[in-house]
Formats: C-alpha cells, sequence, structure tokens
C-alpha cells in the first residue's frame, strides 16, 4: 500500500518521508532502530512532479524478502497526521 505524504519544508530543502517499517525491512536502520546516516541516496527527477530515490550502495539494502510485489506494510494511507483543510 503505497503512503501518502506532505511535503515539509526544512531550511532550503522540501522533506518527504519514507515509512519506518519500509526501511527497516530493506535493512537500512542501524541496531537502534534509527537512519542509518552513513547511507547514501540519489534522489532523482524523472519527469515535472515525480522522482525516483534510490540507494547509491545497493549492497546495504536486504532484499531477500522480496518477491517483486510491493510490501504490504500496514501504513494506512494518510496514516502520516496533520491536519486536512
Amino acid at each position: 500500500m503505497p503512503s501518502i505524504n506532505k511535503l515539509n519544508v526544512r531550511g532550503n530543502s522540501g522533506m518527504v518521508t519514507i515509512p519506518k517499517d519500509e526501511l527497516d525491512m530493506c535493512g537500512l536502520l542501524d541496531e537502534d532502530g534509527t537512519p542509518d546516516t552513513e547511507i547514501q541516496f540519489l534522489v532523482k527527477m524523472e519527469q515535472p512532479g515525480e522522482w525516483r530515490i534510490s540507494v547509491l550502495d545497493e549492497s546495504c539494502v536486504d532484499d531477500s524478502w522480496y518477491t517483486g510485489d510491493t510490501p504490504e506494510t500496514g501504513v494506512q494511507v494518510g496514516a502520516g497526521g496533520g491536519s486536512r483543510g
């Protein structure tokens, strides 16, 4: 199930988030459950309004569980909090 996020601003950058359970499934969290800040990502605009996020060093990703299907994470669409208005 896709995760719907709002764009946030931090400094001079726009930010979106990746669900923590998806980062955990891919082995991108450290032993304390926080993101491994040594891992670098490439964010590339594919076309206006569409971006692709990739881990630069693919050996950092645990893909042993991946079957080619989008994983069901249990994250509900709109579960990111915040208000709608």
